[in-house]
């Protein structure tokens, strides 16, 4: 009974560890009043602010941390970020940009608790225009669809996409993409 007692005391702080679970030591929660944009905007009184989404969820008791990650602005790498390798993504989680259009590009990543996951990188929006002192979010929803013949195993495949978006945080109002238009 006092091994079993042992070994509850000992699990419960992994738990509670496991459910505050973030990538890296990039925000884990929607608090973009705590993020600090890097300033691509030469300081312009007037500039954007562009947010990229970050949210922790749980999917049968697995904590996820899902998050984009800005990777390049019209044309020009960020620094250190990209993709190295399946488990590997750094970027930026906020940009300050001149009013105007720009180019956008950014990874979705979903990494798990279990140091498994991965990202859709590459992902972007090209002549966007953003409206002076507006505040915008990147974001994207992920839909798995598993397919196959027989018996769960190796006939069986699952299928992840994501579907990004832009919306201005001050009138609600979805930028990228278009009516009409499709990722």
């Amino acid at each position: 009974m006092k091994l079993l007692k042992l070994a509850a005391v000992l699990t419960l702080p992994l738990l509670g560890a496991c459910s505050d679970y973030h990538y890296k030591n990039y925000q884990g929660d929607w608090a973009p009043e705590k993020l600090h944009p890097v300033d691509l905007s030469n300081n312009a009184p007037d500039a954007v602010l562009v947010y990229f989404d970050t949210w922790r969820e749980r999917e049968l008791g697995v904590p996820f941390h899902r998050l984009v990650l800005a990777v390049e602005v019209d044309g020009q790498p960020l620094p250190g970020a990209g993709r190295r390798s399946i488990l590997d993504v750094s970027g930026e989680q906020a940009l300050k940009l001149t009013p105007g259009k720009h180019s956008l590009r950014w990874c979705n990543v979903s990494m798990n608790a279990l140091g498994t996951g991965g990202a859709f990188c590459n992902k972007g929006a090209d002549d966007v225009d953003f409206k002076a002192g507006q505040r915008y979010v990147v974001t994207y929803r992920l839909t798995a669809s598993t397919k196959g013949i027989g018996p769960v195993g190796p006939n069986y495949s699952t299928e992840y996409r994501t579907y990004s978006s832009i919306r201005n945080l001050d009138t609600q109002e979805v930028i990228f993409p278009l009516p009409g238009e499709e990722e």
